[in-house]
């Protein structure tokens, strides 16, 4: 059988076809599963170390730092802002190398090349469930059952998973042509560590005597609406600090995932040329 692509259709994403291959792409997403975990001796046991370990150091940093009395808060914050960021870095990380890991069958058959990164993010999904479980069940036993503002919670997950797949197709389109990026990638995300409020509250970062419109650069940051946003869903608060600024943050992010996935598309039949 052969597959006759039309060129007049670069830059657009085509959903019949992509609803033709789901076949493909729950294979795809089990295999990576599989793979991540084969030969593992602890197995899924990794998606609570991982974490865990970061939860103990920068728990401690925490206390340190912002000289919280409270230590079970403390942690608990900490704890969130740990699970989150362990979801936005992996699925960043993994979308950005879906395409180079792929390249065996990337170059032999046609489908649509968008499901590799897609795929990607089952595994970091189910990394980021176990934590998240075990997360809630701490919750329970040092508060008690959140409020109101759990009904949120869908859209955080769903905007941080927007956000990932947005920054992992950009990285992942050109790490097939530019190999750096895979080198370049762990040092952005570890800027982007200690930016954003995953083991520091967002009001210690205002509370700086920077000039005004690096906060205002601060509050444009998607991670930082995504974290604070996954927050006021479990602890309550202000979750957004000023209306247009969110707003911003938000409208950065449709833009960026509208970019890369045309430019995803543009580049897409020169993927083989380069793998």
């Amino acid at each position: 059988m052969k597959t006759v692509i039309d060129s007049t259709r670069a830059g657009k994403l085509n959903w019949r076809e992509i609803l033709n291959y789901t076949g493909l792409f729950r294979y795809l997403s089990l295999r990576d599963v599989l793979v991540r975990y084969k030969q593992t001796w602890a197995g899924l046991l990794w998606a609570i170390i991982r974490p865990l370990i970061q939860i103990v150091i920068f728990g401690f940093l925490n206390l340190i730092i912002q000289k919280n009395a409270d230590y079970k808060n403390a942690f608990l914050f900490v704890s969130s802002g740990v699970i989150m960021w362990q979801l936005i870095s992996t699925a960043i990380t993994d979308i950005s190398n879906s395409l180079v890991s792929n390249s065996n069958i990337l170059t032999k058959v046609y489908f649509p090349k968008i499901l590799l990164p897609a795929s990607s993010l089952l595994v970091c999904l189910i990394d980021f469930a176990i934590a998240f479980v075990i997360f809630v069940v701490m919750f329970l036993i040092l508060k008690g059952a959140p409020g109101w503002e759990i009904l949120f919670l869908p859209l955080v997950l769903i905007y941080a998973i927007v956000f990932c797949f947005a920054v992992g197709m950009l990285f992942a389109t050109m790490n097939v042509k530019y190999r750096d990026v895979k080198f370049v990638l762990p040092f952005i995300l570890q800027i982007a560590f200690y930016i954003s409020p995953v083991f520091l509250t967002t009001g210690f970062y205002l509370e700086r005597n920077v000039p005004e419109i690096l906060k205002d650069i601060y509050m444009l940051n998607p991670l930082v609406t995504i974290l604070d946003g996954f927050r006021f869903c479990f602890f309550g608060g202000e979750a957004i600090h000023s209306v247009p600024l969110f707003l911003g943050s938000v409208g950065i992010t449709l833009l960026l995932l509208i970019f890369s996935v045309r430019y995803f598309l543009r580049f897409e039949k020169t993927f083989a040329d380069f793998i």
